[in-house]
């Protein structure tokens, strides 16, 4: 990743405008967009100056880590996970065109430091580049970008699967086939990825229980009524064995109540609109305020019913 662009994420995760930042840093909007987008070179003063205005002491290190991906340590993964986590709760407040560019910069940077890593650090250079890319993944198929997505979540399960995190693998297959079935109705090929979700041994609780609900979904749409209908048992059964445990931080979406609006989903393919509708209310009745006009939200919403709204049922 260029350190420019690396600027402009870390400024776009805090919400900052670059007018903002000229306005802050007391240098031009024309000045500093050349120099996030690598027209200018960066002097010290500027770098300073962002992490005056971003309230950081890392931004020269991680620039420094950007420029030789070999020199990534513990400190820069973390960073760049926080800058991810607050690139998240960006999205849901303004949708995911408006971040998509910044993820894009974030993903290249951290599979740079994946293949680059020393070995003590190579798993979680490895893990992070898997979830930065598999959510630069679910923001392309967003804005329709399904070729990009597709690739974008291929490299991403490679990337988890050289991790060896099971968790990080379960979930990147899982988008994979999200992605697949949406953008190709490839049924073969996404109930291979399901297969090899519920492969994995030794997966988070609700992992476990949000593969399995997407596989009742799939065999569902397949129109394999009766094989849905123990698929769904079977991922009830899993959603009763996480009740209580904390979802992963990939996963900051998850709530129970997300977890009933993808149960209602399965219910509406089956037939039992009444059923879905009413689990879907229940389901958004649970979940905080700022879930509740996510496009996510509204995607999973439109497979209970076209016409449901996460604000007024």
């Amino acid at each position: 990743m260029e350190t420019g662009a690396l600027m402009r994420a870390a400024r776009e995760a805090a919400g900052i405008s670059l007018r903002t930042m000229a306005e802050r840093t007391f240098y031009s909007k024309t000045y500093l967009s050349a120099i996030e987008t690598g027209q200018r070179p960066i002097p010290a003063g500027v770098t300073t100056a962002y992490e005056r205005v971003l309230g950081t002491t890392d931004l020269g290190r991680l620039t420094t880590v950007a420029r030789s991906a070999a020199s990534v340590d513990t400190g820069a993964l973390s960073d760049v996970a926080v800058m991810l986590s607050a690139t998240r709760r960006i999205e849901d407040a303004t949708g995911a065109l408006a971040v998509l560019p910044a993820v894009r910069g974030m993903a290249t940077m951290t599979e740079e430091f994946a293949q680059s890593a020393r070995t003590v650090h190579f798993a979680a250079a490895s893990a992070l580049a898997s979830e930065v890319t598999q959510y630069r993944g679910w923001l392309e198929h967003a804005v329709g970008a399904d070729t990009a997505a597709r690739r974008s979540l291929s490299t991403a399960v490679d990337l988890a699967a050289g991790s060896g995190d099971p968790d990080r693998l379960v979930h990147s297959l899982g988008f994979a086939g999200y992605v697949a079935w949406s953008a190709t109705g490839d049924y073969a090929e996404v109930i291979a990825l399901s297969d090899a979700a519920l492969a994995v041994r030794g997966a988070h609780p609700v992992l476990v229980a949000y593969a399995r609900m997407r596989r009742a979904e799939l065999l569902a749409a397949r129109g394999e009524t009766r094989q849905a209908r123990i698929a769904l048992a079977e991922a009830d059964a899993a959603t009763e064995a996480a009740d209580g445990v904390e979802p992963p931080e990939a996963m900051y979406w998850w709530t129970p109540g997300f977890g009933g609006v993808q149960r209602a989903g399965v219910l509406s393919i089956l037939g039992d609109t009444v059923s879905a509708v009413a689990e879907a209310a229940d389901g958004l009745a649970d979940m905080p305020a700022e879930h509740l006009r996510t496009e996510w939200l509204a995607s999973a919403l439109r497979r209970v019913d076209p016409d449901m709204s996460p604000i007024g049922g």
